[in-house]
């Protein structure tokens, strides 16, 4: 992600700006899940708002004037931190926020030059002892549901460190949700290992996560940055893959125009399908009042097709 932040001269807060801040019931989160995670345990008690809007790309994410003011004149910034979101550094640094990085709590993959997501990094293990072709950490954590559950947990303790008056409400609206997370954890374990194939073929290297968590694998066109071209060789190897597993679908992120996705399944007769990276929502799917629970469920739905599970 590349970001250009603004001119701050205009944000230098004063003690009248700090006493406001104090006071203040608004809350900032980075990407959608984390929107939609914090939403849900504010339950109206807190005004959450988010970075990146919907519809919007976050891997070309750039604050604008008015999300600088938003973030000086809220209570907390939560975000995955600067390893997966390398902007934030230095808007922390420009705001001086105060930051919930809520990965630190939690299990993170490795991106490698050879899709090799199989080596889990807790954050009691230091990065520096990793293989050389390691790239670092794959930002999609929340496709992961226990992940999902635990950012829960971490968020709601946060929020009612900040906002005690409402930490009955905070602790019960998290239960509820981890509820949800952990129903649709053990719905894809159960089901996506009980299929006639173990592979998909995807336009994004988005779900290292769900590989690890319900063991089936996906080869990608492009890498964990969407916006990245494939090479010739790559598209060659992926075609004799596709015949070799006769794979019939060819999932794409419906945020992502993806034009190599599109030439190789109409190349090999390929149905496009969508799968959400989650990462965002379309402004029409909130418009019609998707949310990430109900995306999880039609990615669900998804991958049993592609899978051919029973």
């Amino acid at each position: 992600m590349v970001v250009t932040i603004v001119s701050l001269s205009f944000l230098k807060k004063d003690n009248a700006q700090l006493e406001n801040r104090a006071e203040c019931k608004t809350v900032v989160t980075t990407i959608y899940p984390l929107y939609y995670i914090t939403k849900e345990i504010a339950g109206g008690y807190l005004d959450v708002k988010r970075l990146i809007k919907p519809g919007s790309d976050l891997h070309s994410f750039s604050p604008t004037p008015e999300d600088m003011v938003t973030l000086v004149n809220s209570k907390l910034l939560i975000t995955l931190g600067e390893n997966m979101e390398p902007w934030i550094a230095r808007i922390v640094t420009a705001t001086n926020m105060n930051t919930l990085i809520v990965t630190e709590s939690l299990n993170t993959l490795c991106i490698s030059d050879e899709h090799s997501h199989d080596r889990h990094v807790s954050h009691e293990e230091p990065t520096h002892d990793h293989s050389s072709h390691i790239k670092g950490l794959d930002p999609h954590v929340w496709l992961d549901f226990e992940n999902s559950s635990m950012m829960t947990k971490i968020i709601s303790q946060k929020l009612s460190q900040l906002f005690p008056q409402y930490k009955k409400q905070f602790s019960e609206n998290a239960l509820e949700l981890q509820a949800k997370f952990k129903k649709i954890h053990q719905l894809y374990a159960g089901s996506l290992n009980l299929c006639k194939k173990d592979t998909i073929l995807v336009s994004h290297d988005a779900f290292s996560y769900m590989e690890k968590a319900y063991g089936f694998h996906t080869e990608s066109i492009t890498g964990v940055l969407a916006h990245s071209r494939p090479n010739a060789s790559k598209i060659v190897k992926l075609q004799k893959m596709i015949q070799e597993k006769n794979l019939q679908y060819l999932f794409y992120d419906p945020l992502i125009t993806n034009k190599s996705a599109v030439q190789l399944a109409k190349d090999m007769n390929l149905t496009l399908l969508p799968l959400n990276t989650l990462g965002n929502i379309s402004l029409e799917d909130e418009h019609k009042g998707e949310d990430m629970l109900t995306l999880i469920n039609a990615n669900y739905l998804q991958l049993k097709k592609g899978l051919e599970c029973q």
